[in-house]
């Protein structure tokens, strides 16, 4: 989860705007979203999830994951060559790959962009991976596509459809939405969304690699909720521009405000594009904001009026950040 200029006033998209027929494409005449699922990339994340309930991990018990550890017993009615293949593999990310963090570990996105890349391709050989976690990988392919692979993959199936059509109907509206608020194009080539049926935690991740993961069998990425959750990781690639610019006016005005402020900003956007253009849509974050997530009522008062069309994006973000002014440095 991760380019901006100054000037031009927002033209707000109309609450009341019709949905753009057929899928939106970028400048390039290509899809904003590439959807794609493929077994290396289920049988990593499968195995993720599982390595991070054995190591007990807090977050394994969230609604995104909770099920993967009933889901894998149906190893028990596997041969004992096939249940020792399993094993080996849970028990190797168990040890090296799930005490990672599937955003923030470098070493883990460079596997799952390096799998990601792989495709349906028949073996790992010649990919970027370390050979103990390829062979891990390989021996346990034939045991997931035998045993989990046709529903999880009619999962993923099902939930592309559904976003899909959603994305037809909504998506450009959205988008507009988005860019114009962040002032930036959407990237020529478009966005790659990797459908697996468990991912991590949070149900969705993006990496830096422009790859956004999203879970098939969570219910808490279904219908507008993950046409939202999409649209969300969309704005990370954004982060490397976002997050400097908040720190450089937080340096200038001498405010130290909350760390993940470029977070609650993107919760905010998305949240409020795809509430504008979705009918009867709840933003995810109206769940949060109670919960501890920081800036609601500061981005009420600047960064509203500003998707409204009041204002500049400069004139917004310093408002953002001068309204944490009671902490300063």
């Amino acid at each position: 989860m991760r380019k901006l200029f100054l000037g031009a006033l927002l033209l707000a998209l109309p609450a009341c705007a019709q949905p753009s027929p057929g899928a939106p494409e970028t400048s390039a005449g290509q899809p904003l979203f590439t959807f794609r699922a493929t077994l290396w990339m289920n049988l990593h994340h499968f195995l993720y999830v599982l390595g991070r309930a054995r190591n007990g991990a807090p977050d394994s018990r969230r609604r995104a994951v909770a099920a993967a550890p009933d889901d894998a017993k149906t190893i028990d009615t596997a041969a004992a060559k096939e249940r020792g293949a399993w094993e080996r593999a849970v028990a190797y990310y168990q040890r090296h790959v799930s005490p990672m963090d599937a955003v923030f570990d470098r070493d883990l996105t460079d596997i799952t962009n390096a799998l990601a890349a792989a495709g349906d391709a028949s073996n790992l050989g010649g990919t970027a991976l370390p050979a103990p976690l390829r062979a891990v990988l390989e021996d346990a392919a034939p045991v997931y596509r035998k045993l989990w692979w046709e529903r999880h993959a009619a999962a993923d199936r099902a939930r592309i459809r559904e976003v899909t059509a959603l994305l037809a109907r909504y998506g450009r509206p959205i988008s507009d939405i988005i860019t114009k608020a962040y002032r930036q194009s959407w990237p020529k080539e478009g966005l790659t969304v990797q459908m697996c049926a468990y991912a991590n935690w949070a149900g969705a991740y993006s990496t830096a690699g422009r790859l956004i993961v999203m879970a098939g069998t969570s219910e808490g990425e279904a219908g507008s909720e993950g046409l939202e959750t999409i649209f969300h990781e969309a704005i990370h690639q954004w982060d490397d521009a976002m997050i400097p610019r908040l720190r450089e006016i937080g340096e200038r005005l001498h405010i130290d405000f909350p760390h993940n402020l470029f977070h609650s900003l993107i919760f905010y956007t998305a949240g409020y594009a795809t509430a504008q253009v979705v009918p009867g849509h709840h933003p995810y974050a109206d769940a949060l904001w109670a919960r501890g997530l920081p800036g609601k009522a500061e981005l009420d008062r600047y960064w509203l009026p500003y998707l409204h069309g009041e204002g500049d994006l400069e004139h917004a973000l310093n408002g953002l950040v001068a309204s944490f002014g009671s902490v300063v440095k």
